[in-house]
C-alpha cells in the first residue's frame, strides 16, 4: 500500500468508523516489534515510524520543541511571513471556518499556525515540528516526497501531539527546492478530500508567487488574483492601476474595451473618496497599503461581492440564469447527501478554481457544472459544454482547440474557434474527462498553466479566461495509476471534488422527482393531474436505479404513455424489469417477516409459501390461473397448496 491509495480509499468509500481502530492495531504492533501489515499502512508511513523511533520520539509524547526566536531558523521563518504575510491573510479568508488549522511548516521544521478556529495561532503556537521532535506528520512527508501528502490521524507516529486528520503540500523557490510545507489540520475526517484539494491549490498559488517582489513581479501576481475569488486591484503611488483581475470588472460592470484602466481608475477613484454606485453589483471594499522592503508603497483594493446580499432591483444580466441553464434551486432533493453536495458547489461555485464532478451516469453531474456556473461571477459570461467521450479520439483536439484554415485536410475555410476559446470569460464544462486522449491532456495541461491555447496549424497562443469543471463516472486516479489519465493534469483540475449521490442512497427524494417529472410530462402527453398509487410509490423507491435520475425519468414516461386514460399510475405501468424487481423484494421480505415471528420451525417452508401465494393471489385480485402462472405451478398445486393437502408430486414453488 502506498500513501495515493488512502485517497482512493476516502473518495471511494468514505472513511469507515472501524477503519481507525486496525491502524491504530498496527501502531501498536510497530511499537511492539511486530510485523505491520503492510495492506493497512503504507509503506512511506512504515519507513517514517522505523525514523521517528530511531530518533527516540516518545510515541506519547504530546508537545513540540520550543524555539529559540533569536536563532536563524526562526529569522527564515519571519522572513517568509513579512515578504508573504499579504498571501497568508487572503488565503485564511478562503480557508476560515470551524475545526479547521492553516499552518506553515518551514524547511527547518519549525510549525506556525496561520489560522486556528477557537485557539491559538501565531507565534503563541510556535514550535519545532519535525519528523526528528515529533515523529510521522503530513508536512514532514510532503516535504521528504515533494508532493501534496493526506494522512489520517492514526497513522501519526506520536499519536497524542494532536487528534487531528491532516493534509499538506510542499512550497518551492525561485529554483524549485522545497522551503517548506502548508498544511490543514482538521478534526471531520469527511473533508478529507476536500481539504486535500484546497491544500493542493494553496501550495500551487504560492509556489507562482514566490519570486523576488521586484523587477517583474507582476505576471506573477497577475496568477495570483486571477484565482482569487474577489474583485482586486493593484494601485501605484500616483493612484494608477497596475493591475487588476476580470472580477473586479464585474462587479464594477465595465466592458472589456481599449480604455479599461482608464475607466477603472475612474471607479476606484470615486470608491477611493467614499462615493458608491447606484447601478453596480453590491460589493464590500476593502483598502490596504502594502510596502515591500524600500520598494515604493502600493494600494490592494479588494471587492467581496455579496451574492446573498443584492441591492433591490439589481438582477444578474439575463447572459447567465436566463440562458436556460438550471441554478441550484431547481437541483430537487432534501436528502442529506444531496443537501451537502449543493452546499459544496454553492461555496466552491463563487471562486475560479477547477472542479472535478464525480458520479455515476445520470446523476446529474451537467446540471450541478450549469448551476455552478450561474452562481459564479462568471454567470454572464458563456457556459460550453462538451462530452469527450461523445467525439472520436482524433476529432477531439480540434473540437478543444479550434484549428486555422487549412491545417488538415476538411478544415472549414476560414478555421475554428475550439471550445476553450469559446468559454473564455466562463465556465468549460468537460464530461466523460477519463475519455480525453493522452496527447490532448497535454496540450490541457498547459492552457491550465499557461492561460494560453494555441490552435491546431497555428504558431500564436491566444490568452484565454476560463473556468474548468471537469466531470466523470469512474476512480480517475486509479485511472492514471493504470497508464490513462495523466496524474498531473488531475491534481490540476480537481482543487475541489464534488461527490453526487447515486439515487439508491437518497431514496427519500423519489417521490419529489417523480411528482416533478409527473408535471413535467402531463404537460408533453396534454394529460390532466396524475396521481401515483402507494405501491406505485413503494416499487420505485425500492428498485435499485443503475441509470439513476435519468432511468427514472424514462421509467415516469413509460409509466404516463402506459396509463392510457386512467388517472393514477399503478404498478403494472411501469416496465417489467421494475415489477419484478419489486415483487421479488416484497416476497424476500414476507419471507423475512415470517422467519422472525414465527417461534415453532415446524411447518416454517409451508407458512412461508402460503403467504408468497397470498400475496400473489392479491396482485392478481383472487385469478388463480394468473397466480399459478406468475408462481410457476398448475391450477392442481396451487389449488393443493391453498387447502393444505399434501403433493405427492412435491412440486418446487418458484418465487
Amino acid at each position: 500500500m502506498r500513501l495515493h491509495d488512502c485517497l482512493k480509499l476516502v473518495r471511494a468509500e468514505g472513511i469507515d468508523p472501524a477503519y481507525f481502530p486496525k491502524i491504530k492495531d498496527e501502531w501498536q504492533r510497530f511499537l511492539a516489534g511486530e510485523k505491520v501489515n503492510k495492506q493497512m499502512v503504507p509503506s512511506e508511513v512504515i519507513e517514517s515510524w522505523e525514523r521517528s523511533r530511531s530518533y527516540g520520539i516518545d510515541p506519547y509524547g504530546t508537545d513540540p520543541h520550543p524555539v529559540n526566536l533569536s536563532g536563524k531558523e526562526y529569522k527564515n521563518l519571519q522572513e517568509i511571513l513579512n515578504r508573504y504575510g499579504f498571501f497568508f491573510e487572503r488565503i485564511v479568508e478562503l480557508v476560515e471556518q470551524d475545526d479547521l488549522t492553516l499552518y506553515l511548516n518551514t524547511a527547518d521544521g519549525l510549525n506556525y499556525h496561520l489560522f486556528r478556529s477557537g485557539g491559538m495561532s501565531g507565534h503563541a503556537s510556535l514550535g519545532h515540528c519535525n519528523e526528528k521532535t515529533v515523529g510521522t506528520t503530513a508536512s514532514c512527508l510532503a516535504k521528504l516526497y515533494n508532493q501534496p501528502i493526506l494522512l489520517v490521524h492514526p497513522y501519526r507516529y506520536s499519536q497524542n501531539y494532536t487528534q487531528n486528520h491532516g493534509v499538506s503540500a510542499p512550497i518551492h523557490n525561485e529554483k524549485n527546492e522545497v522551503i517548506g510545507a502548508l498544511g490543514l489540520g482538521f478534526e471531520d475526517p469527511r473533508f478529507c478530500i476536500q481539504a486535500y484539494s484546497m491544500i493542493s491549490f494553496i501550495a500551487q498559488a504560492f509556489d507562482s508567487l514566490y519570486l523576488p517582489l521586484t523587477n517583474g513581479y507582476e505576471k506573477h501576481i497577475q496568477k495570483i488574483i486571477d484565482c482569487m475569488p474577489h474583485g482586486v486591484a493593484f494601485v501605484d503611488e500616483r493612484d494608477t492601476v497596475q493591475l487588476y483581475n476580470n472580477k473586479i470588472l464585474e462587479l464594477l460592470k465595465i466592458r472589456r474595451k481599449n480604455n479599461i484602466e482608464s475607466e477603472l481608475n475612474k471607479h476606484l477613484a470615486r470608491l477611493g473618496v467614499g462615493a458608491g454606485f447606484k447601478d453596480k453589483q453590491e460589493a464590500a471594499v476593502t483598502c490596504a497599503e502594502i510596502q515591500v522592503d524600500n520598494e515604493k508603497p502600493y494600494k490592494l483594493i479588494l471587492l467581496k461581492d455579496r451574492l446573498e446580499g443584492r441591492k433591490p432591483g439589481i438582477s444578474p444580466s439575463p447572459e447567465g440564469e436566463g440562458k436556460g441553464l438550471f441554478t441550484f434551486d431547481q437541483i430537487i432533493g432534501e436528502s442529506t447527501l444531496l443537501k451537502e453536495a449543493k452546499k459544496v458547489a454553492a461555496n466552491v461555485a463563487r471562486t475560479s478554481v477547477p472542479v472535478m464532478i464525480h458520479g455515476e451516469s445520470g446523476t446529474g453531474k451537467e446540471m450541478f457544472a450549469q448551476a455552478m456556473h450561474c452562481a459564479s461571477p462568471r454567470r454572464n459570461g458563456p457556459f460550453v459544454a462538451i462530452n469527450c467521450g461523445a467525439l472520436p479520439g482524433e476529432l477531439v483536439e480540434s473540437e478543444l482547440f479550434g484549428y486555422e484554415e487549412g491545417s488538415f485536410t476538411g478544415a472549414l475555410k476560414g478555421g475554428r474557434i475550439g471550445k476553450v476559446e469559446a468559454a473564455s470569460g466562463g465556465t468549460l464544462f468537460l464530461d466523460e474527462i477519463e475519455s480525453m486522449p493522452l496527447k490532448d491532456q497535454i496540450k490541457l495541461l498547459r492552457v491550465l498553466s499557461t492561460g494560453k491555447v494555441q490552435k491546431i496549424g497555428s504558431t500564436k497562443e491566444i490568452q484565454v479566461d476560463v473556468r474548468i469543471v471537469a466531470a466523470t463516472k469512474i476512480d480517475l486516479l486509479k485511472h492514471a495509476d493504470d497508464g490513462l489519465f495523466r496524474e498531473d493534469l488531475f491534481y490540476r483540475i480537481s482543487t475541489f471534488i464534488i461527490e453526487l449521490p447515486a439515487l439508491r442512497q437518497r431514496k427519500e427524494d423519489i417521490g419529489a422527482l417523480a411528482e416533478y417529472f409527473i408535471k413535467k410530462l402531463a404537460s408533453k402527453y396534454d394529460r390532466g393531474k396524475i396521481k401515483m398509487d402507494p405501491v406505485f410509490v413503494d416499487a420505485l423507491q425500492r428498485y435499485y436505479w443503475r441509470g439513476n435520475v435519468r432511468e427514472l425519468e424514462h421509467a415516469m414516461e413509460r409509466a404516463i404513455i402506459m396509463l392510457e386514460d386512467g388517472e393514477t399510475l399503478m404498478l403494472e405501468h411501469l416496465s417489467p424489469g421494475i415489477q419484478q424487481a419489486y415483487r421479488k423484494r416484497t416476497v424476500e421480505k414476507l419471507v423475512a417477516e415470517t422467519v422472525q415471528t414465527t417461534s415453532h420451525r415446524q411447518g416454517l417452508l409451508e407458512l412461508a409459501e402460503r403467504r408468497v401465494i397470498e400475496y400473489v393471489l392479491e396482485l392478481v385480485d383472487g385469478n388463480q390461473s394468473l397466480a399459478a402462472q406468475q408462481l410457476g405451478i398448475n391450477r392442481r398445486t396451487l389449488y393443493t397448496k391453498l387447502n393444505g393437502k399434501s403433493n405427492s408430486g412435491r412440486e418446487v414453488l418458484d418465487a
